[in-house]
C-alpha cells in the first residue's frame, strides 16, 4: 500500500489536495525561498527605539545571563515566542482571543518577557554548553509566519561568519495554515516542526480549540509522511478526553513516526478554562507510561485494558514481574517529553509540585511508581484511581 492510501485509511477521509488543507491560501504568497531577504520594516514585529523585540521564557533568559533569578532547573532548550495575541480561540490559552488577560506575557504558566532581538541573538551565539536546542513557540498573530522566518533566518544565516550564526538545532511549534509553511521552515534550516494536536478527542477539539479535526489531523500525518522522523505533536492531558482516545491517537501517531510530547492541562487565570481542574497525577503517570511503551516500540507486547468510561485500568503482558518493575522504574518515563533536549522546566507546575514532567532525571522512581500503581502480579499491572 502506498503512502497516500495508508494516509487515507488512517484518517478515514479523502481530501483532493492534501497540500493545502486550511482552505485559506492567504499565507501562500508570504512564503519565500530560503535565500530571500526580509526587510524588517515590512514585518509586524515588536519594536522599540532600539529595534526588533521578541518574547523569551524567563528561564531561558536566566540561562543566558540576561535575567538574575533563582532557578533550580535550567532549561536545556532556549524557548522563544514568535508573535503574541493569537487569532484563534483556544479555551485554555492566555494568548487566545477568548482570554481576558491584561498582558500577553504568559504562555501556559510561564512568563515571557520582551527583549531586544539583537541582544538575545548575541547572547545565543555565546550560549552556555548545557543549551542544546532552540525552540520557537509560535503564536498565530498577524504576520506570524514572516516574523518567524525573519528570526529563523537571522539565527541560521549561512552567509554569516562563524560565531555570528547558530549551530544549534531549531524546533518550531506552530499551528500551520498548510503544508507549504512546513516546507518553508525545513527549507530555511529548521530541524524539527511541532504541529500540536492538543486534544485527542474530535468533539473536544471542535469545542475548545476550533477548526476541523479531521483536516488538521490530515495535515499532521501528511507532514509526517513527507518529512519522516522530523514531526512532533503535542497532547494535553486533562481537556476532557478519555485515556482510550489518547491511546488511539498515540497508536496512529507512532505508526507514522511522529514524536508525541505530553503536557498536563494547566488552568490559567483569564482563560475560559481558568476554573477547570488539572488531571490527577495518577492519571498523568498512566499516560506517561503509555507513551513510553509506544516510544520503545513495545505496544504490541501489552494489552491495554480500559473501563466503560475509557479510563486505563490495567496492563497485561507476558513480561515477568521483575521485568515489569524494571520498566516502571525507568526514569525517562516521568521526564519532560517532546523534541530531543527539551525539558520545559515548570511549564505545567510550580517547583513545589505536583511534578507532572520532571525537567531532570529523577534519582529515585519507587515513590513515583507507588503513587499510581496499585498492585503487580506476573503479567499484570493494576493502576490506582
Amino acid at each position: 500500500m502506498d503512502k497516500n492510501n495508508l494516509l487515507r485509511k488512517s484518517t478515514d477521509l479523502f481530501l483532493s489536495n492534501p497540500r493545502s488543507l486550511s482552505g485559506n491560501s492567504k499565507g501562500v504568497n508570504l512564503l519565500r525561498k530560503s535565500t530571500d531577504k526580509f526587510d524588517e520594516n515590512d514585518l509586524g514585529l515588536q519594536r522599540s527605539n532600539k529595534g526588533v523585540k521578541i518574547r523569551v521564557s524567563i528561564g531561558s533568559l536566566a540561562s543566558l545571563g540576561l535575567r538574575d533569578i533563582k532557578i533550580d532547573a535550567m532549561p536545556t532548550t532556549l524557548y522563544l515566542m514568535a508573535g503574541e495575541k493569537c487569532i484563534y480561540g483556544c479555551a485554555y490559552c492566555p494568548q487566545s482571543t477568548t482570554s481576558t488577560v491584561s498582558s500577553y506575557e504568559k504562555l501556559s504558566r510561564v512568563v515571557w518577557p520582551s527583549v531586544e532581538w539583537k541582544t538575545l541573538r548575541n547572547a545565543i551565539f555565546k550560549k552556555p554548553q548545557f543549551i542544546k536546542r532552540i525552540c520557537f513557540q509560535v503564536v498565530n498573530s498577524e504576520n506570524y509566519f514572516e516574523d518567524l522566518m525573519y528570526f529563523v533566518r537571522d539565527l541560521i544565516n549561512v552567509e554569516a561568519v562563524p560565531g555570528e550564526r547558530t549551530t544549534l538545532p531549531i524546533s518550531v511549534s506552530i499551528r500551520p495554515k498548510d503544508i507549504k509553511e512546513i516546507e518553508a521552515l525545513f527549507d530555511a534550516g529548521v530541524e524539527r516542526v511541532g504541529i500540536p494536536m492538543d486534544t485527542a478527542s474530535e468533539p473536544i477539539f471542535t469545542k475548545v480549540r476550533g477548526g476541523n479535526f479531521k483536516q488538521y489531523l490530515k495535515l499532521i500525518l501528511s507532514s509526517a509522511n513527507e518529512f519522516q522522523g522530523r514531526i512532533t505533536t503535542h497532547v494535553i492531558v486533562g481537556l476532557g478526553e478519555t485515556d482510550y482516545e489518547i491511546f488511539n491517537a498515540m497508536k496512529l501517531f507512532y505508526a507514522h513516526h511522529i514524536t508525541v510530547g505530553l503536557f498536563a492541562f494547566t488552568p490559567i487565570r483569564g482563560t475560559v478554562f481558568e476554573r477547570n481542574k488539572p488531571p490527577t497525577l495518577e492519571r498523568y503517570r498512566r499516560i506517561q507510561l503509555m507513551r513510553y511503551i509506544f516510544t520503545q516500540g513495545k505496544a504490541s507486547s501489552f494489552n491495554f485494558e480500559f473501563d466503560k468510561l475509557g479510563s486505563l485500568v490495567s496492563l497485561s503482558t507476558n513480561i515477568s514481574r521483575s521485568g515489569t518493575e524494571a520498566l516502571l522504574r525507568t526514569p525517562l518515563i516521568y521526564t519532560t517529553s517532546g523534541c530531543p533536549d527539551c525539558n520545559r522546566p515548570y511549564y505545567n507546575e510550580t517547583p513545589a509540585g505536583p511534578m507532572y514532567n520532571y525537567p531532570f532525571v529523577p534519582d529515585k522512581t519507587q515513590n513515583i511508581l507507588d503513587a499510581f500503581v496499585e498492585s503487580m502480579v506476573d503479567g499484570k499491572i493494576i493502576f490506582r484511581h
